[in-house]
């Protein structure tokens, strides 16, 4: 992904917190990310068309996950969380600025 898209400083920072481990994930954070892909597909994201067919279905894959993971998420636990951080961070591949560990 080239280094020259500029993402706001909002987004850069929302998107470092849900990536982060220690922040714990909350229905808000994961509607936030599907929303952003949403709309990110809706604009017709020229990012996504430097993805490939696969990685495209990869993201696609990831965001229904990710869905689905919101709808059944009845409990919490660390296990789940991570795996719901992870279909996050696929859903967005592409279209986020590298993640910056803290």
């Amino acid at each position: 992904m080239p280094e020259s898209r500029s993402y706001s400083p909002e987004t850069t920072a929302r998107i470092n917190e849900i990536a982060n481990p220690r922040h714990i994930l909350c229905r808000e954070d994961m509607l936030w990310v599907l929303h952003y892909v949403q709309q990110k597909v809706a604009q017709g994201e020229p990012a996504l068309l430097e993805l490939t067919k696969p990685r495209l279905l990869q993201n696609f894959q990831y965001f229904g996950e990710a869905a689905l993971l919101l709808l059944s998420r009845a409990t919490t636990g660390h296990a789940q969380d991570e795996r719901i951080r992870t279909c996050l961070q696929e859903a967005m591949h592409g279209l986020i600025p590298p993640v910056t560990r803290e």
